[in-house]
């Protein structure tokens, strides 16, 4: 299925766009952006009616693009014609927001987990390596490449998120996690850096 829904990052609520809508339901944008103009204290009660100014089409001067949340969305929906190509729309719309709050979750439960995982590692390179003031910082860079291939930094920068973990999918969270508890392990039994990073390339 296109994609209909969106998310920013994993803190963020997930919300569709005017541009989706109007495609999918063949409705013209001027009527949808006239809704929106004249129900805007109805669709406010859901939420802060939030845009972003973008040429659409990648064409012309920039227009509002207004990101609807699920009430804003479904309350917009019950604005149109209910035609053939918007009750279509409506279906795959709720399945849309349904399965990107369940990969949304998925992801939250395991940027928990991992945060769990960060601490047990600290603790370990504490009490193991308590003179190395760069231990901390190498190993879990360390975890990052041997995952994504880029330092936290670049993906920072390439993801635009404050936190590293927020850049991984779901899949690259878990491979995450056994990599940080492999480099923790490898430090117990006192093998050197070098070591831990020939190994951390047989977890994956």
């Amino acid at each position: 299925m296109e994609n209909l829904v969106f998310v920013h990052d994993m803190k963020s609520e997930p919300y569709t766009t005017v541009s989706v809508l109007t495609m999918h339901t063949k409705t013209s944008r001027h009527a949808v952006m006239q809704l929106i103009n004249n129900h805007m204290n109805e669709l406010e009660e859901f939420g802060n009616m939030a845009f972003e100014m973008r040429k659409l089409n990648g064409r012309g001067r920039p227009k509002k693009e207004w990101h609807l949340n699920e009430p804003q969305a479904t309350l917009l929906m019950t604005m149109l014609d209910n035609t053939p190509v918007v009750i279509e729309f409506k279906v795959n719309l709720v399945k849309a927001f349904y399965e990107l709050r369940e990969e949304v979750a998925n992801q939250r439960v395991l940027l928990e987990r991992n945060k769990q995982i960060n601490k047990d590692l600290g603790q370990v390179i504490h009490e193991y390596l308590p003179d190395n003031q760069y231990a901390y910082s190498n190993y879990h860079t360390l975890a990052y490449k041997a995952v994504t291939g880029y330092t936290p930094k670049q993906l920072r920068s390439m993801h635009h998120v404050a936190n590293a973990q927020e850049a991984l999918t779901s899949e690259q969270l878990d491979e995450f996690e056994r990599v940080k508890q492999a480099i923790a392990s490898l430090i117990m039994i006192g093998q050197p850096y070098k070591i831990i990073k020939q190994a951390v390339s047989i977890v994956k």
